[in-house]
């Protein structure tokens, strides 16, 4: 009996704490990363947010435009700060799965053609590296890792679909979307 007690007593304690977990005070600051500087001059994010799994937090993310409102058509920038370690195939197949969430439609050939993009451009990162991408209006997505290039992809498409991962009404993240792009919830 004591023993369920206490059970429930820290379950209820974790339950509390958890609304203290869904705001992050680090999204809201988000630095501007340098490598955006000369395509966006805003010098605040448009939104920010986090992306948290269970009671830990995978990382805060950042929308950054000139835009008075956010649209492929301008340019953008996400940007993401990680608070974890994580091997770079794991981030492409996270990537692949929300891509192919956010747009059902994808084949699987497109799906194998944007993975090996992904690979690509994404590196292995660990618990404060700062991973950006920026989009231009032509397609374009510029990948940075720290500061540095890392590649980029001339594809309106995959554009879309990448950055649908988090911009998508059909988000697996709805509420990180909302978020970053200023929506009532």
């Amino acid at each position: 009996m004591r023993k369920t007690i206490g059970a429930i007593a820290v379950v209820g304690a974790l339950s509390a704490a958890i609304p203290a977990f869904a705001a992050s005070p680090k999204a809201a600051e988000a630095p501007k990363p340098a490598e955006i500087t000369n395509v966006i001059k805003a010098d605040a994010p448009y939104g920010t947010g986090s992306l948290r799994m269970l009671f830990m937090s995978a990382y805060d993310a950042a929308l950054w435009t000139d835009a008075s409102r956010w649209s492929m058509q301008s340019p953008f920038a996400i940007s993401m700060i990680y608070h974890f370690r994580c091997d770079a195939s794991d981030i492409v197949d996270r990537a692949i799965d929300e891509m192919s969430h956010a747009n059902p439609n994808l084949d699987t050939a497109t799906l194998a053609h944007y993975r090996s993009l992904i690979a690509g451009v994404f590196p292995a990162v660990k618990s404060g590296d700062e991973m950006t991408a920026l989009s231009t209006p032509d397609g374009t997505v510029k990948f940075f890792h720290d500061g540095q290039e890392t590649g980029q992809v001339h594809d309106a498409s995959f554009a879309q679909a990448f950055f649908g991962i988090w911009l998508s009404p059909d988000t697996s993240e709805p509420n990180l979307r909302a978020k970053l792009l200023h929506l009532d919830t």
